[in-house]
C-alpha cells in the first residue's frame, strides 16, 4: 500500500526531527489505532534515548493508499497512549 505525506507532514516531520522510516514502521507495527469516521489515529510506543517515547500518526486511508494528515512525538506517554 501506498504511503503519502502532505505538506503539513513533511513540515512537522522536519521541525520535529521525524523520519519517514520511523513512521512507516509505526504503521507497519503500532501499539494502538483508534478509528473515527474514516480517519485513524496510529499509536507508536518507542524509545529515544533510552526513555519512553510515543508517536502519533493521523491517517486517512483507502483502498490504495494511506496519506498521513500530522505527525507528533511525545514525552507524555501515559496522557495519550
Amino acid at each position: 500500500m501506498e504511503v503519502h505525506f502532505t505538506k503539513h507532514t513533511k513540515e512537522r516531520m522536519a521541525e520535529r526531527a521525524i523520519s519517514e522510516k520511523r513512521i512507516l514502521v509505526a504503521l507497519k507495527k503500532p501499539t494502538r489505532v483508534l478509528k473515527d469516521d474514516g480517519r485513524y489515529l496510529i499509536k507508536k510506543l518507542y524509545k529515544k534515548k533510552g526513555k519512553p517515547r510515543l508517536l502519533l500518526i493521523a491517517i486517512e486511508r483507502t483502498k490504495q493508499a494511506m496519506t498521513v494528515i500530522t505527525v507528533i512525538d511525545t514525552s507524555k506517554v501515559r496522557k495519550y497512549l
